[in-house]
């Protein structure tokens, strides 16, 4: 039986997911939360969809074992490639991704824009566009609203996560990579922009400099938070109690390199930072 006292496991190739579970601590402070980096295999957007598949079923089969209320897949690349397999593997756990949240919002975005014509540009990994799983989303979602379905724009940025891994954010070096991915972006005047990748947020001064003034940029953090808040409220399990909010952190790779990283992202100092083998999670047969 689930308990309302059971954990949160969140899951990014790195520190990306980090954007996540930063508005979940806020929005949820009573919560027990696992976050797991595979930064010794990051960036995923590069990996083909079957090794994506493994690294997310080793990370999903180690959250599990920890018994955990509740999965987030805090990385649009798993997502798109491994979020169908993860559910079968946690069912009846329920899990959220991030493909969907962000979608979804964009659409609120048009929406409350009232516009006839609008244009969404999608910035991803280059597995998460070559997939093509979020015009698919955009599509079938603004017809389940009975919307126009926005024309669409694709790019792929396969230097974003490694500029944001190394906490290269800002100044000179983001700022050219910026413009040099986002020059067709630009021309192509989106009204909304989907950041479909949870690294990107942080890039999101060069991101927002190499656009059209008044571009807006969709997080999927709030409303893949929003939606957790709902789920766990639906089925009473949303933790009453601080005794039991803490957050782990457990990394494949250097530890002291991501309490650097995070500790910025998430504006405090980081202890429960622990090294994983998630060869170790490897898939057994059932």
């Amino acid at each position: 039986m689930v308990h309302m006292n059971q954990p949160i496991g969140v899951f990014d190739s790195g520190i990306g997911g980090l954007t996540v579970l930063k508005e979940l601590r806020q929005a949820l402070p009573d919560e027990h939360l696992i976050y797991v980096g595979d930064l010794a295999r990051s960036p995923y957007g590069s990996k083909s969809p079957e090794t994506v598949k493994r690294y997310a079923s080793q990370i999903a089969r180690y959250l599990l074992s920890r018994n955990v209320k509740m999965i987030i897949i805090a990385c649009n690349t798993a997502s798109a490639t491994a979020g169908e397999l993860v559910r079968q593997l946690a069912a009846p756990v329920p899990v959220l991704e991030v493909v969907e949240q962000g979608a979804d919002a964009a659409l609120d975005v048009i929406a409350a824009m009232n516009e006839e014509e609008a244009r969404v540009g999608i910035l991803g990994t280059v597995t998460t566009v070559t997939s093509g799983i979020y015009p698919d989303m955009v599509r079938a979602l603004a017809e389940r609203r009975e919307m126009a379905v926005p024309s669409m724009l694709q790019k792929a940025c396969p230097l974003f996560v490694p500029l944001a891994e190394e906490g290269i954010w800002e100044g000179e070096l983001a700022d050219r990579v910026a413009d040099l991915y986002l020059e067709e972006v630009k021309s192509f005047q989106p009204h909304v922009v989907i950041l479909g990748c949870t690294h990107y947020p942080l890039l999101r001064g060069a991101i927002a400099g190499a656009l059209p003034s008044g571009t807006t940029l969709i997080e999927s953090a709030p409303a893949v938070v929003r939606t957790a808040r709902r789920i766990l409220e639906e089925a009473g399990l949303k933790a009453l109690q601080t005794s039991g909010a803490v957050t782990e952190y457990h990394v494949s790779d250097s530890v002291d390199t991501f309490r650097r990283n995070a500790g910025r992202i998430l504006d405090t100092n980081l202890d429960l930072v622990h090294h994983i083998n998630l060869d170790a999670c490897e898939d057994r047969e059932e």
